[in-house]
Order: C-alpha cells, then sequence, then structure tokens
C-alpha cells in the first residue's frame, strides 16, 4: 500500500519543480508584431539606420566600393524628381542622424528582396547562437493579400479619411474634395516623410500602414498604401500604385513567416 505521506510529499515537489521550469517564450521575430499563427508584420517601415546597419555589414564584408556595396546603396537622387524636389535631402536624409528613423526611400524592388534575405539569414544566425539550434523563419516583402490583411487594423472614415490620425497627411480630416484642392494648390500634402513610428498604432500594432511611404509588395510594380504625396483617394487598402522605379515617396516594411 503507498504510504500516504509519500505520495503527498512527491505531488507536492512535482507541483513546486513544474514551477521552477522557466517556460521559453514563444518566439516572435525581431522587430516584428503578430498577425496570424505563422505570420508576423514589421511594425514600422523599414528605415534609414536599418539600411545603414545593412550598408555597413555589406561593407565590411565585401570592401567600400565594392560592387556589392554599391548595388546596396539607395538612389538619394530621388529627391531630385519632380515631385519631390527637396534638394537638401539628396545629401542630407539618408545620412544625416535626424532621419535616422524615417523610412528609407530610393530603394528598388530587387535591393528590398537582397535586404530580406539578409535579414533572414543574420536573424536565423544570432538565433542559433544563442539557442544552439535553428529557427525556420523567413523575412520577405507581403503579398497584396497579406498587405491587405495588416491594414485592415485602420479604421476609415466614410469620407476616406483615417482615424486616429494614422494617414500621414496634416489634412487627415478633409474630404476628397476638399484634400484634392489642398493638393492641386500644394503640389503635396507634405513635404517629405515623417518618422516611421509616427502617429497611432493600428489593431495590429503597425504604424503609418497609410501615407508615409507606399510599400512595396511581392508583386514587383506594385505599391499599397500610399505616400506623404498622394491623394487621399489614393491611399485605400484595395488601391494598387504602379512603379517603375526607386522614388522619393516609395519604400518597404518586411513580413516573416515560419516556415517548416
Amino acid at each position: 500500500m503507498i504510504n500516504k505521506k509519500l505520495f503527498l510529499a512527491t505531488l507536492v515537489i512535482a507541483f513546486l519543480f513544474s514551477f521552477s521550469i522557466k517556460k521559453e517564450k514563444k518566439f516572435i521575430p525581431p522587430g516584428t508584431v503578430q498577425i496570424t499563427e505563422t505570420l508576423f508584420a514589421d511594425e514600422v517601415e523599414i528605415y534609414n539606420f536599418a539600411w545603414q546597419e545593412y550598408e555597413s555589414w555589406i561593407k565590411l564584408k565585401y570592401g567600400v566600393g565594392s560592387k556589392e556595396h554599391l548595388a546596396a546603396l539607395p538612389d538619394t537622387l530621388v529627391w531630385r524628381q519632380k515631385i519631390s524636389h527637396n534638394e537638401p535631402y539628396v545629401k542630407y536624409y539618408y545620412r544625416h542622424p535626424a532621419y535616422k528613423n524615417y523610412p528609407v526611400v530610393g530603394i528598388s524592388y530587387e535591393q528590398a528582396i537582397a535586404f530580406c534575405k539578409w535579414r533572414t539569414d543574420r536573424v536565423k544566425e544570432s538565433y542559433y547562437k544563442k539557442k544552439k539550434k535553428e529557427v525556420n523563419i523567413e523575412y520577405r516583402l507581403p503579398t497584396k493579400e497579406e498587405w491587405e490583411l495588416i491594414s485592415n487594423g485602420t479604421e476609415m472614415f466614410a469620407d476616406g479619411g483615417i482615424k486616429n490620425g494614422e494617414v500621414m497627411f496634416n489634412h487627415r480630416y478633409m474630404s476628397d474634395s476638399a484634400s484634392r484642392k489642398y493638393f492641386e494648390t500644394h503640389g503635396s500634402y507634405h513635404d517629405v516623410t515623417t518618422t516611421a513610428y509616427s502617429y497611432y498604432q493600428n489593431k495590429f500594432g503597425l504604424f503609418c500602414i497609410f501615407g508615409n511611404v507606399a510599400e512595396m509588395v511581392s508583386e514587383k510594380g506594385i505599391s499599397k498604401g500610399g505616400s506623404w504625396r498622394n491623394l487621399l483617394e489614393e491611399c485605400r487598402p484595395e488601391k494598387d500604385l504602379p512603379y517603375t522605379e526607386p522614388n522619393a515617396w516609395l519604400g518597404f516594411r518586411c513580413v516573416c513567416v515560419i516556415t517548416k
């Protein structure tokens, strides 16, 4: 017959031991918030300082002025485009510390893809060093469907405006007709981008889904969300904004998927 005191003591020890084991936290890919069980999205658009880290890694590995380094540089001349004419930003926007948290622009589709691969490799490398095991993840550009999913956490007014100042315009509560008149008078809604952490987060915890910079998706030549220079009617979840080259109004954010 089992000794009751011994049995109870064993239960108590097992109970205490279960609490002494430190449960491993669920892995959240760095920089992201969870959208679904396997899909995560960057909290903010990729900003200058993040791209500078990427550039620095390329310089260290391949050398300053190498073809790999030159291929990683943003095209700062995008600030000379007709709609984006801000000559000082050619020199200062990417390099000056005041703009380190502003979204990187002047990036091609191919450069964004290369950054996603580099980021995947670095995070997997870091995870292995800490945990001594592999993590199966992939950072990449979102598909159109994925981008529309993550944008659904942003509430819109009936006239197309964005609640809580989510869209990066100083005209964000104007009607469509008033916003169009503002654009025609001033040429654009804002002089330049703002920091990637501006305004309120949507329900997923993402900043600047609409406005600031339009965001590339995995379908080449298509961006979503509109930018600092777009009309309000262009900043709707279902709207596709085409591009053919790097622009001062075009950036990106990554999604990350857990793979098997």
